[in-house]
């Protein structure tokens, strides 16, 4: 499925969206973010986790590598992992996120997954990338 956003509020929009869509299984919990750098994914991270009713500031983890954000109401806990640092498969393991995914009430946000795609072949998730056609303007596939 292929989007056009033409705002930030647009591209939030459409994390919400997705989140929803999570909740009501319809989407895995595991979902994989692509694109260039200021392509929209923190952006995208932000609607998301909002949605959640976190009102905590959503920034991008790139230098702790993985934010876990609890949901207002307790029952999941959303783990925003940027791996742009990371080189090697063994690097992501060691974050424990295989058991991660395997908790329902976890939800994972991976930017980056690209560095590590074997990781990712086994398990089900949903793939979002983002492409920079405009100012603010995004194209955004969804892949199951």
């Amino acid at each position: 499925m292929e989007i056009i956003t033409n705002s930030v509020e647009d591209t939030q929009e459409v994390a919400q969206k997705i989140a929803q869509e999570i909740l009501e299984h319809k989407r895995p919990n595991l979902v994989l973010l692509e694109g260039e750098l200021g392509g929209g994914k923190t952006t995208f991270s932000q609607g998301f986790i909002k949605s959640f009713g976190i009102t905590q500031s959503v920034t991008s983890p790139t230098f702790v590598i993985m934010k876990p954000y609890n949901t207002s109401d307790n029952t999941h806990t959303i783990y925003h992992i940027d791996l742009y640092r990371l080189n090697q498969e063994w690097e992501v393991l060691d974050l424990g996120i295989l058991d991660l995914i395997k908790n329902p009430q976890n939800i994972l946000l991976v930017e980056w997954a690209s560095k590590t795609p074997k990781i990712w072949e086994d398990i089900s998730h949903t793939t979002i990338s983002f492409k920079v056609t405009g100012t603010k303007k995004r194209t955004i596939n969804i892949k199951d």
